[in-house]
């Protein structure tokens, strides 16, 4: 009895840990939220991806996907991302981080 039943719990963990992920939907809703605390999972997000792109390097898988210069902000991250979604609205349905990396690459190419 145990044993069917640590199986099914252990196919079901993949969608469980799926389910936490934001899609782009989501992003855009706590980016443009009026919520602090949306905004700031908003903020988050995109600097964890800016973040692990810089570490690509570091890490020695690849190359930088985009260069985000010295100095911009994560606000400004944010209206990079709202502008290029009002851009590119058939992205609104992509993985956030798609999304993101998307808008990134096209407002900060590397050279």
């Amino acid at each position: 009895m145990l044993k069917p039943l640590f199986a099914a719990l252990l196919l079901s963990l993949p969608a469980l840990a799926q389910a936490n992920f934001l899609d782009a939907y989501e992003l855009k809703a706590r980016c443009l939220s009026e919520r602090a605390d949306a905004v700031n999972t908003c903020l988050g997000y995109l600097s964890g991806v800016a973040d692990s792109d810089n570490g690509a390097p570091a890490w020695r898988s690849q190359k930088s996907l985009f260069c985000i210069p010295q100095g911009v902000t994560v606000v400004q991250l944010r209206s990079t991302l709202l502008s290029y979604l009002k851009q590119h609205p058939e992205e609104e349905d992509f993985n956030a981080a798609i999304l993101v990396g998307n808008a990134f690459i096209e407002a900060f190419p590397c050279d």
